[in-house]
């Protein structure tokens, strides 16, 4: 999909995503009518009538897709009004509101991976993409200046995520906008992470602790960086702007902005070539990487 063929620049940008978007899901209905359903209970309900009210249905639907009843512990249109309470507050992360964070994220993947063809197709099927809307809404209710305790729903939001979707992100971790997980399956970002915006991050990656450290113990990962397949992060050690990290890497060390970093442990090989390594996805320097050895590291996450 051309995400030039989306207008979020000139007119009502929320109006022209939400457009596409039912335009796209009527046309598949036509084409496919087994997938009316699923689309009448989300995107196509009649209780829809915005962006913001299609994702929110949608992931709520992903998160508990069986009828309410005595094998559900949570109601789906609870979930539902909580993803969109976050997306109507004026919480921010990073500096972005959750409705200006998704709406980059969708983007992100249209622009990013070359089997995606339509809008469409990220909101009912990727996981990465939903992974992020659960921890946007559960970071909205765990810092929640009204409640008095931590947030049970914030931890019920990222436990459902992580066995529905087999992404880990802790609530109080911190993401930018435009930020691209791409499989999704398998990543993990601890508590006191932050990936800030416009970075691509491919599956098995950790963003997690070494067990040595309490408090900031998490890595803080700079913008439009990318992250490799099964990639390690450990300790609070910052990862510069337009950094490469090669997969399988295990990085212990900061790694300066636009190196490119490979091996366990990883090591500085060269500078990036891309302005933007995240939106370019050229992962074959990773052959340059030695073979992996094990490292008796512990990772600890939370």
């Amino acid at each position: 999909m051309d995400p030039a063929a989306v207008d979020v620049n000139g007119g009502d940008a929320k109006d022209s995503l939400y457009d596409r978007l039912r335009s796209e899901a009527i046309e598949a209905e036509c084409d496919e009518p087994e997938l009316s359903m699923l689309l009448r209970r989300t995107i196509l309900s009649p209780t829809v009538s915005t962006f913001d009210e299609a994702i929110a249905a949608t992931v709520a639907h992903r998160l508990f897709p069986i009828p309410a009843s005595s094998s559900c512990n949570f109601c789906p249109n609870a979930c539902r009004d909580i993803i969109l309470r976050a997306f109507q507050s004026d919480h921010m992360e990073l500096g972005h509101t959750m409705s200006e964070a998704i709406r980059q994220d969708v983007l992100a993947v249209c622009e990013r991976d070359p089997a995606c063809d339509s809008i469409l197709e990220v909101v009912l099927f990727y996981k990465g993409f939903a992974a992020l809307v659960c921890h946007r809404a559960a970071q909205r209710a765990y810092f929640d200046p009204n409640k008095k305790r931590r947030s049970m729903v914030a931890l019920f939001l990222q436990s459902q995520a992580s066995a529905m979707f087999g992404v880990d992100i802790h609530p109080a971790s911190r993401i930018g906008m435009g930020v691209f997980l791409d499989h999704g399956t398998g990543i993990v970002i601890g508590e006191t992470a932050v990936v800030e915006d416009g970075c691509t991050i491919l599956q098995e990656v950790t963003l997690g602790g070494t067990g040595k450290d309490s408090g900031d113990r998490h890595p803080k990962v700079g913008k439009h960086v990318l992250i490799g397949a099964g990639a390690k992060i450990l300790g609070n050690v910052r990862i510069g702007d337009c950094a490469k990290i090669g997969a399988g890497s295990i990085v212990l060390r900061p790694i300066p902005s636009h190196a490119t970093a490979v091996g366990v442990p990883a090591k500085i090989i060269g500078r990036a070539r891309e302005a933007d390594p995240a939106n370019t996805i050229d992962v074959s320097y990773c052959r340059t990487s030695p073979p992996l050895r094990f490292y008796a590291t512990t990772i600890i996450c939370h």
